[in-house]
Protein backbone atom coordinates (compact mmCIF):
# COMPACT_ATOMS: atom_id res chain seq x y z
CA UNK A 1 0.00 0.00 0.00
CA UNK A 2 2.84 2.55 1.00
CA UNK A 3 4.57 2.21 -2.55
CA UNK A 4 1.42 2.74 -4.39
CA UNK A 5 0.77 5.60 -2.09
CA UNK A 6 4.45 7.18 -3.07
CA UNK A 7 3.77 6.19 -6.83
CA UNK A 8 0.61 7.61 -6.94
CA UNK A 9 2.29 11.04 -5.01
CA UNK A 10 5.64 10.77 -7.34
CA UNK A 11 3.10 10.61 -10.61
CA UNK A 12 0.97 13.40 -9.19
CA UNK A 13 3.79 15.48 -7.72
CA UNK A 14 5.97 14.76 -11.63
CA UNK A 15 2.49 16.49 -13.34
CA UNK A 16 1.96 19.41 -11.37
CA UNK A 17 5.73 20.52 -12.23
CA UNK A 18 5.45 19.80 -16.23
CA UNK A 19 2.15 21.56 -15.58
CA UNK A 20 3.74 24.78 -14.10
CA UNK A 21 6.83 24.48 -15.85
CA UNK A 22 5.37 23.61 -19.44
CA UNK A 23 8.00 25.65 -21.78
CA UNK A 24 5.13 27.12 -23.86
CA UNK A 25 2.36 27.73 -21.84
CA UNK A 26 4.37 27.74 -17.97
CA UNK A 27 4.95 31.49 -17.53
CA UNK A 28 1.14 32.17 -18.43
CA UNK A 29 0.04 29.53 -15.78
CA UNK A 30 2.97 30.66 -13.31
CA UNK A 31 1.63 34.45 -13.64
CA UNK A 32 -2.08 33.08 -13.04
CA UNK A 33 -0.99 31.71 -10.25
CA UNK A 34 0.63 34.45 -8.56
CA UNK A 35 -2.28 36.98 -10.11
CA UNK A 36 -4.69 34.72 -8.13
CA UNK A 37 -2.56 34.66 -4.77
CA UNK A 38 -2.30 38.33 -4.77
CA UNK A 39 -5.78 39.04 -5.37
CA UNK A 40 -6.64 35.94 -2.36
CA UNK A 41 -3.99 38.20 0.14
CA UNK A 42 -5.61 41.25 -0.52
CA UNK A 43 -9.17 39.68 0.36
CA UNK A 44 -7.93 38.18 3.46
CA UNK A 45 -6.75 41.59 4.50
CA UNK A 46 -9.97 42.96 3.67
CA UNK A 47 -11.56 40.36 5.83
CA UNK A 48 -9.68 40.66 8.32
CA UNK A 49 -10.42 44.45 9.06
CA UNK A 50 -13.73 44.12 8.14
CA UNK A 51 -13.75 41.38 11.58
CA UNK A 52 -11.56 43.29 13.75
CA UNK A 53 -13.46 46.38 12.66
CA UNK A 54 -16.67 44.75 13.89
CA UNK A 55 -14.98 43.24 16.93
CA UNK A 56 -13.67 46.99 17.61
CA UNK A 57 -17.39 48.16 17.99
CA UNK A 58 -18.87 44.84 19.12
CA UNK A 59 -16.54 45.37 22.46
CA UNK A 60 -17.52 49.04 23.17
CA UNK A 61 -20.74 48.01 22.52
CA UNK A 62 -20.32 45.26 25.50
CA UNK A 63 -18.49 47.67 27.53
CA UNK A 64 -22.24 49.93 27.42
CA UNK A 65 -23.80 46.56 28.96
CA UNK A 66 -25.42 46.13 26.06
CA UNK A 67 -25.06 41.80 25.26
CA UNK A 68 -27.28 41.69 22.32
CA UNK A 69 -24.17 43.23 19.99
CA UNK A 70 -22.66 39.31 20.65
CA UNK A 71 -25.83 37.86 18.10
CA UNK A 72 -25.81 40.69 15.84
CA UNK A 73 -28.22 43.01 17.70
CA UNK A 74 -31.58 42.49 19.57
CA UNK A 75 -33.83 40.58 17.10
CA UNK A 76 -31.12 38.12 16.78
CA UNK A 77 -30.72 37.04 20.36
CA UNK A 78 -34.66 36.10 20.00
CA UNK A 79 -33.68 33.52 17.56
CA UNK A 80 -29.76 33.28 17.48
CA UNK A 81 -30.10 29.92 14.70
CA UNK A 82 -31.89 32.39 12.11
CA UNK A 83 -29.06 33.60 10.03
CA UNK A 84 -27.79 37.27 10.14
CA UNK A 85 -24.85 36.98 12.09
CA UNK A 86 -22.19 39.77 12.56
CA UNK A 87 -18.51 39.28 10.59
CA UNK A 88 -16.81 38.57 13.91
CA UNK A 89 -19.64 35.97 15.21
CA UNK A 90 -19.26 34.20 12.26
CA UNK A 91 -15.66 34.19 12.85
CA UNK A 92 -15.53 33.05 16.22
CA UNK A 93 -18.24 30.44 15.11
CA UNK A 94 -16.05 28.96 12.47
CA UNK A 95 -13.17 29.00 15.13
CA UNK A 96 -15.49 27.48 17.37
CA UNK A 97 -16.74 24.38 14.77
CA UNK A 98 -13.20 23.70 13.29
CA UNK A 99 -11.89 23.25 17.05
CA UNK A 100 -14.96 20.98 18.15
CA UNK A 101 -14.83 19.37 14.56
CA UNK A 102 -11.12 18.39 14.79
CA UNK A 103 -10.98 17.69 18.22
CA UNK A 104 -13.96 15.47 16.97
CA UNK A 105 -11.77 13.65 15.02
CA UNK A 106 -9.42 12.43 18.08
CA UNK A 107 -12.14 10.81 19.91
CA UNK A 108 -14.05 7.22 19.36
CA UNK A 109 -16.80 6.01 17.50
CA UNK A 110 -20.70 7.76 19.66
CA UNK A 111 -18.79 11.12 20.75
CA UNK A 112 -16.73 11.32 17.65
CA UNK A 113 -19.70 11.51 15.66
CA UNK A 114 -21.40 13.91 18.22
CA UNK A 115 -18.83 16.36 18.52
CA UNK A 116 -17.61 16.49 15.04
CA UNK A 117 -21.56 16.77 13.40
CA UNK A 118 -21.73 20.00 15.87
CA UNK A 119 -18.35 21.39 14.48
CA UNK A 120 -19.62 20.92 10.88
CA UNK A 121 -22.91 22.75 11.49
CA UNK A 122 -20.99 25.34 13.28
CA UNK A 123 -18.50 25.57 10.14
CA UNK A 124 -21.81 25.87 7.82
CA UNK A 125 -23.48 28.00 9.60
CA UNK A 126 -20.96 30.36 9.89
CA UNK A 127 -20.14 30.01 6.11
CA UNK A 128 -23.44 30.65 4.60
CA UNK A 129 -25.08 32.69 7.17
CA UNK A 130 -28.85 31.75 6.47
CA UNK A 131 -31.51 29.80 8.54
CA UNK A 132 -32.61 25.97 7.82
CA UNK A 133 -35.54 27.92 6.22
CA UNK A 134 -33.40 29.76 3.61
CA UNK A 135 -31.96 26.46 3.02
CA UNK A 136 -35.14 24.81 2.89
CA UNK A 137 -36.98 27.75 0.57
CA UNK A 138 -33.73 27.32 -2.00
CA UNK A 139 -36.04 25.65 -4.73
CA UNK A 140 -38.54 27.99 -4.47
CA UNK A 141 -35.94 31.27 -4.58
CA UNK A 142 -33.90 29.59 -7.66
CA UNK A 143 -37.51 29.14 -9.52
CA UNK A 144 -38.37 33.04 -8.92
CA UNK A 145 -34.86 34.23 -9.79
CA UNK A 146 -34.84 32.26 -12.85
CA UNK A 147 -38.11 31.46 -13.82
CA UNK A 148 -37.56 27.42 -14.02
CA UNK A 149 -36.20 24.62 -11.37
CA UNK A 150 -34.22 21.84 -12.49
CA UNK A 151 -36.15 18.61 -13.37
CA UNK A 152 -34.32 16.90 -10.53
CA UNK A 153 -34.05 19.45 -8.12
CA UNK A 154 -34.93 18.03 -5.06
CA UNK A 155 -36.78 14.83 -5.44
CA UNK A 156 -35.69 11.53 -5.66
CA UNK A 157 -35.25 9.51 -8.64
CA UNK A 158 -38.74 7.46 -8.18
CA UNK A 159 -40.70 11.17 -7.91
CA UNK A 160 -38.88 12.44 -11.66
CA UNK A 161 -39.91 8.94 -13.22
CA UNK A 162 -43.67 9.26 -12.00
CA UNK A 163 -43.38 12.99 -13.49
CA UNK A 164 -42.10 11.46 -16.81
CA UNK A 165 -44.50 8.47 -16.73
CA UNK A 166 -47.46 11.38 -16.33
CA UNK A 167 -46.27 13.42 -18.69
CA UNK A 168 -46.30 10.63 -21.17
CA UNK A 169 -49.45 9.06 -20.27
CA UNK A 170 -51.32 12.79 -20.49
Amino acid sequence: MDRTLSLLAGAGLGAGLMYILDPQMGRRRRAMVRDKGAWMAHEACEAADTVARDMRNRAQGLASGDFSVLAGGKRSTAQPWAGRWSPSGRTLMALLGGGLFLYGMTKEFPSACVIGSAGLGLLLEAGCNCSLDDIAHLPHTVREMTGELPENWGSSSAQSERRQTATVAG
